[in-house]
């Protein structure tokens, strides 16, 4: 790691810790100038019920944060890959969980047949056992 790497790195890591910003869940590392942050990013907050409020907080707190880290001495970019924002057009925007978006779409598929009927559990298999038993009969 080059000095000036590490001089950056260092001051990620005092941003971080000042910055009201949960880093547990966050990796972060610094390549010639580019400072590179992968994780989930939360703020250590309590606002039960209150989501609009948390998320403007957030992006607030995402923004202001990237100015800061921008702003140092050597830093020539910063990427971020956070699991649950991303930065799309200058704005932050929250991803929501790839599981909740599998299970929502597990729970779409199976409903309906190709015809639009509702199937019930076991229909396809009581199909097939019918057919099998009218198979062994006819031999």
């Amino acid at each position: 790691m080059k000095k000036e790497d590490f001089i950056i790195q260092s001051e990620v890591r005092r941003m971080l810790i000042r910055s009201n910003i949960d880093y547990s869940k966050i990796d972060f590392g610094t390549v010639k100038g580019v400072v590179y942050f992968r994780g989930v990013f939360r703020l250590p907050m309590v606002l039960d019920g209150q989501e609009e409020v948390k998320k403007m907080i957030t992006v607030k707190t995402l923004l202001s944060f990237e100015k800061k880290v921008r702003s140092i001495p050597g830093v020539v970019d910063v990427l971020f890959q956070f699991s649950n924002w991303r930065k799309e057009k200058g704005q932050w925007i929250p991803i929501r969980s790839l599981k909740s978006d599998e299970k929502r779409k597990g729970d779409e598929e199976g409903k309906e047949d190709y015809r639009g009927e509702e199937k019930s559990e076991g229909e396809d298999e009581r199909k097939t056992t019918q057919g099998l038993q009218k198979n062994q009969k006819g031999d």
